[in-house]
């Protein structure tokens, strides 16, 4: 239990960090629309598939509440090691559109 307990904070970490570093690398280069839209966003961890859709203002923020959603989805309860957590930010920062 005291594994997964240290286990599970950096890895919340790490996603975040890392999310927030291509969400402010892609801003820079990126548009705001002025209307929202819908993105889709499709994410693959061993063969169990889960699709996300979410209207935003920006691809950004977008993928920033796929990114969350995907890591919540397939943490769900489960107590992860840290292979399986790294294979989760893997998936979760790398979603097809």
């Amino acid at each position: 239990m005291k594994s997964f307990m240290l286990l599970k904070k950096p890895s919340q970490i790490f996603l975040s960090v890392f999310i927030g570093i291509l969400v402010t690398f892609n801003a820079s280069a990126a548009v705001k629309n002025t209307e929202p839209q819908e993105y889709k966003f499709k994410f693959n961890l061993k063969g169990d598939i889960y699709q996300y859709q979410q209207k935003s203002n920006s691809y950004e923020e977008a993928f920033r509440k796929a990114a969350q959603a995907c890591f919540n989805h397939y943490k769900s309860g489960k107590k992860l090691n840290e292979e399986l957590g790294l294979d989760i930010i893997d998936v979760c920062a790398n979603p097809r559109s």
